[in-house]
């Protein structure tokens, strides 16, 4: 009798058919759920520009200050928050909340699918942030998705 070691030929072969059928089914399972986290990510960023704002707009000093009524109207128009501009208290102070330099940080820092831009306005005592052009999945719609409305 011979005293074979090893596998043969048609053996690797199956395991190796195998192993592709099973990345074939792992692998979109597997960008689905990078999506799902990159769209998580995007939501706690819209959170935390939603907490800096509703912050900033209730220091008594920041309200007070001459050069916050501009920025304010461009906030109750609704504006992305990559205009937050550190030229001015409030734009300063949200900036300073978040721990960036200017708003074109927040832009940067969108992973998801459709997300280019965090929307945010503010009216009536009443902060609204949303994703444009993506719904909760990551994925482009026309509407947008809102985060919150507090």
């Amino acid at each position: 009798m011979k005293n074979n070691k090893g596998f043969s030929l048609v053996e690797l072969i199956i395991v190796i058919a195998i192993m592709a059928i099973l990345v074939g089914v792992m692998a979109p399972q597997l960008i689905k759920y990078i999506e799902k986290t990159n769209v998580s990510a995007d939501t706690q960023l819209a959170d935390a520009v939603h907490g800096a704002v509703i912050t900033a707009c209730m220091d008594p000093e920041v309200v007070a200050a001459t050069d916050t009524t501009t920025f304010y109207n461009s906030l109750t128009g609704g504006t992305v928050a990559s205009s937050f501009v550190t030229g001015n208290t409030l734009g300063r102070t949200i900036c300073d909340i978040l721990g960036i330099s200017s708003g074109t940080e927040i832009a940067g820092s969108l992973k998801s699918h459709g997300a280019s831009v965090v929307s945010v306005r503010v009216t009536n005592n009443t902060c609204s942030v949303w994703l444009p052009n993506t719904d909760s999945r990551g994925s482009k719609t026309s509407t947008g998705y809102n985060i919150g409305v507090y």
